[in-house]
């Protein structure tokens, strides 16, 4: 697709659009159709070469555009995921909830630790609007939690697990999740959670002599490193005089009193894109509504402390928040007039249902006429040898057929999809 994107960035007004934001300047709401919105995410990401953060409505509506953000680019994307409870609800987060969001604030992380390497290319994070509003560990926290090992380093091993309980792992006999660490003499194993393997560390005395990656299944070592990041493994510090089987998610505002989200995290050049405004707005304050009448149904249930501190962030405080950066709407509901729009340059296609005979009906006089076209379909083969059924002698170098799945296509000016 990168044809298709560098057409897309040839076009004038998307030159503006980025000019503006590189000089720092506020830009309308562009009023893009949905579907043209993840491309021009790529395009930018590719320009400005700096974090994007891209906010929508709901959970459902972030993880379709995360998994559909993977066809147009092949840099890091993280899902910094909704938890299921609701606010107020003394409930747990789940494993992946917790691995997605400890992965989101790691990588940010490494743009605020002195002794962490940056990534060679800046991530993209896909939130929805009430995972951003959720309260999470304070950056500064966070980050004082971090700690690099490596090898030849000196440290005590009982020191080391005594700090890993403290930020959230489990020390079992043996590791085989994310999250935990186990002791054995000489040898510690840790499994941090954005990491995809465990480490075992060797000690000679109190000295790391070497650090291996390991197969938690078959125990045997994958890789020899010379530095391991270890982060919490929780979105909350508690002591480890605490009991763990009463500490959850549920308890941050209670541990941590400082309010924090996402945004804390960002680094300052963030590029900040906002699917619909309007939309985001909408369910911010849907989100607050339940919030505010489950507290309290709660306190009279006698379920809920009348004193328990807030657990999100409200959309208005981060609504200002976003100030900070540079931002912009992709869609309508700060759209300003403008003399050539870059919405302008898209267009809807024809829409034909799973039929495919009209549809290579349809599509032979829009090739015949030099138009670029891109087909990308989880039935791709299929068209493909429907195409050439049908065309057999056919040597057109303006058609490619990509298997993939896209919610729905588009055109650009003389290129369709």
């Amino acid at each position: 697709m990168q044809q298709l994107l560098s057409q897309l960035r040839t076009l004038p007004s998307y030159q503006q659009v980025l000019s503006e934001l590189t000089a720092h300047k506020q830009v309308s709401g562009l009023g893009l159709p949905r579907a043209t919105r993840l491309p021009l995410l790529a395009a930018l990401h590719a320009d400005v070469n700096q974090p994007i953060l891209l906010i929508t409505d709901r959970a459902d509506h972030a993880l379709s555009m995360f998994d559909e953000l993977g066809f147009w680019v092949k840099s890091p994307r993280y899902l910094f995921a909704e938890p299921n409870p609701l606010f107020y609800e003394d409930a747990a987060w789940g494993v992946t909830t917790r691995r997605e969001r400890l992965q989101t604030l790691t990588v940010l992380s490494t743009f605020h630790l002195p002794f962490t390497k940056k990534p060679e290319t800046p991530p993209i994070i896909v939130a929805s609007v009430r995972s951003l509003m959720t309260r999470t560990l304070p950056r500064r926290d966070f980050l004082k939690a971090c700690k690099k090992l490596s090898v030849s380093q000196n440290h005590q091993p009982d020191s080391l697990m005594r700090e890993w309980a403290r930020i959230g792992y489990q020390r079992v006999n043996t590791v085989l999740e994310p999250g935990q660490f186990s002791g054995r003499g000489g040898i510690l194993d840790v499994w941090a959670p954005t990491e995809l393997n465990p480490v075992r560390l060797d000690f000679f005395g109190d000295e790391i002599e070497t650090i291996r990656s390991f197969d938690p299944a078959s125990q045997r070592t994958l890789e020899k490193l010379e530095n391991i990041l270890i982060t919490p493994s929780r979105e909350f510090l508690a002591d480890t005089t605490d009991s763990e089987a009463q500490l959850s998610e549920f308890h941050i505002p209670l541990l941590h009193q400082q309010p924090a989200s996402l945004l804390d995290y960002l680094p300052q050049k963030t590029l900040v894109l906002v699917d619909d405004g309007s939309l985001i707005e909408v369910m911010a304050n849907e989100v607050e509504e339940q919030a505010v009448k489950f507290r309290q149904e709660s306190i009279k249930e006698g379920t809920l402390a009348e004193s328990f501190p807030v657990p999100y962030v409200p959309w208005s405080e981060l609504n200002d928040n976003l100030s900070e950066f540079v931002h912009l709407e992709l869609g309508h509901s700060t759209e300003a007039e403008i003399e050539i729009p870059l919405a302008s340059h898209f267009g809807h296609d024809e829409r034909f249902g799973g039929r495919l005979k009209p549809f290579i009906d349809y599509l032979a006089p829009i090739v015949d006429g030099g138009e670029q076209v891109f087909i990308v379909s989880r039935q791709a083969q299929r068209l493909r040898e429907l195409w050439f059924e049908h065309y057999p002698d056919s040597e057109h170098t303006n058609l490619e057929f990509t298997e993939a799945s896209l919610s729905e296509g588009f055109t650009l000016k003389d290129q369709s999809l």
